[in-house]
């Protein structure tokens, strides 16, 4: 779908030597889960985002799945949570609109 619109996805943290690194790296630098939500998980990337790259506003955000980040889910429906499952995309409803 991206393709077909001329982009190209980048996935910068799956870079494979960077996915090494990190993995040499004790778990208590990359996350601490005593601290605030917002704060505590993904530690060292906000670490980073913050004091690196001047997003210190940007750092403190907590972490969202993606459709709730973008609000892309409130758009369509107010009542959905990110533990549902998506009727847009069950196969029973798929059949019944190609019936109408």
């Amino acid at each position: 779908m991206i393709s077909s619109l001329g982009k190209e996805v980048r996935f910068p943290f799956l870079d494979e030597q960077l996915v090494h690194y990190l993995q040499s790296i004790p778990l208590w630098y990359k996350a601490d889960l005593r601290l605030p939500r917002g704060i505590g998980e993904k530690y060292l990337l906000r670490y980073i985002a913050c004091h690196c790259l001047s997003l210190e506003k940007s750092s403190k955000y907590p972490k969202r799945a993606i459709q709730f980040g973008s609000r892309i889910a409130k758009l369509e429906s107010k009542k959905e949570k990110a533990s549902d499952q998506c009727s847009r995309l069950t196969t029973d409803n798929n059949y019944a609109e190609d019936e109408d």
